[in-house]
C-alpha cells in the first residue's frame, strides 16, 4: 500500500507519513522539480515518484523526469509518474535509472485497458534487455 504526498514548504512533512512507517506502509512522495525533490530528500524519503505532469496546466513534459533522474541518490526508489504511453518510453526511463512507472491516462483512455498493459509491457520488454 501507498501513500501519496508533498512537501509544500520547507521542513513540513505530510501528517501521515509517521503513521504510515510505523504501519509497515510504503511512503510514495510525489515531485515535480528540483525544489519539491530536495525537499522529499531533506525529509529523508526513500521512494519517490517524479511527475511529469504539471498540475497547474496538466500538460505532460517527459524531460522532468530524464531531468530529475541524476538528483536522486543511487539508494532511493525512483517511479516515474504520468506521461508514459509506450514501450520506448518505459526504455528511455529506465534507462535513466527508474525502477518502477505509474500509468494511467494511457491506460484508462484505451478501450481495452487490460490488453493496452499487456502490449506496453511486452513492447517494454522487447526495447529493454533485463540486468544481469
Amino acid at each position: 500500500m501507498k501513500k501519496i504526498g508533498e512537501f509544500p514548504r520547507k521542513g513540513i512533512r505530510p501528517d501521515g507519513s509517521l503513521v504510515a512507517r510505523l504501519n509497515e506502509l510504503d511512503v510514495l512522495c510525489e515531485v515535480h522539480d528540483e525544489v519539491e525533490l530536495q525537499r522529499a530528500l531533506d525529509a529523508g524519503c526513500d521512494l519517490i515518484g517524479v511527475n511529469t505532469r504539471d498540475l497547474r496546466t496538466f500538460k505532460v513534459d517527459a524531460e522532468t523526469a530524464i531531468r530529475l533522474a541524476d538528483q536522486v541518490p543511487k539508494n532511493v526508489v525512483k517511479v516515474a509518474e504520468s506521461g508514459i504511453q509506450s514501450g520506448e518510453d518505459i526504455a528511455r526511463l529506465r534507462a535513466a535509472g527508474y525502477q518502477a512507472f505509474l500509468i494511467g491516462e494511457s491506460l484508462m483512455r484505451a478501450e481495452r485497458p487490460g490488453e493496452a498493459l499487456r502490449a506496453l509491457v511486452a513492447s517494454a520488454e522487447v526495447r529493454v534487455p533485463t540486468a544481469r
